[in-house]
């Protein structure tokens, strides 16, 4: 009977040891994550996470859509107002990352620039310039995946580079 029981307990043990780092790992980041509106038009996101195992991480960035006012040119100097189109549904090129320690220090892939309606398609004349006035993001988000299912997401909000 000693010897039934010595062996449970033992399994036990040695159940409760490898478990032990699955309930071990709290991911969570280390400050505050930041974005970076770049001179195209597109976002970056950087941060630092920890609490995330060994293994392999995915980071990129989504957004719903926007908007984007854009400015007919003409060459004579008159111009038409300004003109508002919308975007849809964008995510940026995953990034895997391999944690050290548990931790990750990360930038993702550029999110953006969406593609855009050209002179020919919002100006009255096809040989008219096309100015980007300004470019808003909606709900922009930062995903750290593993295994495909996200363990830590940071809402931006809406990014208006």
């Amino acid at each position: 009977m000693r010897r039934i029981l010595g062996t449970l307990l033992l399994s036990l043990l040695a159940m409760a040891s490898l478990t032990a780092p699955a309930l071990a790992a709290s991911p969570h980041f280390i400050g505050t994550p930041t974005i970076t509106k770049n001179a195209n038009g597109s976002l970056t996101a950087s941060f630092k996470a920890a609490g995330l195992g060994n293994l392999a991480t995915d980071v990129f960035l989504s957004s719903t859509g926007g908007t984007a006012v854009l400015q007919c040119l003409n060459p004579g100097g008159n111009d038409p107002p300004p003109k508002l189109v919308s975007f849809g549904p964008l995510e940026s090129h995953v990034v895997t990352v391999d944690p050290r320690n548990g931790q990750v220090t990360a930038t993702t892939d550029p999110l953006g620039p969406p593609s855009l309606p050209g002179a020919s398609g919002i100006c009255p004349n096809p040989n008219w310039s096309v100015q980007l006035v300004s470019l808003t993001y909606f709900d922009v988000e930062l995903h750290v995946q593993q295994d495909g299912v996200d363990i830590l997401t940071y809402d931006f909000g809406d990014v208006d580079p």
